[in-house]
């Protein structure tokens, strides 16, 4: 059986892709390996201050607005 898959650079998959997606999201990668897991949470500094989950539009270069 064939999947389909897309190969994204990390700074795309952060800068374009999630912000497209509509939702605050975040990117979980190797969950299940202790020894390579990594989570990039939704927030400024991750992804673009416009879609992070803890900007504050009222404040320049955002902020904690949760």
């Amino acid at each position: 059986r064939s999947w389909e898959y897309a190969v994204f650079r990390g700074a795309r998959l952060l800068d374009e892709v999630i912000p497209a997606m509509g939702v605050p999201a975040g990117v979980a990668v190797n969950v299940a390996d202790p020894d390579g897991a990594m989570l990039f949470p939704p927030v400024v500094g991750i992804v673009p201050d416009g879609v992070a989950v803890d900007a504050d539009a009222d404040v320049p270069g955002g902020g904690r607005g949760l």
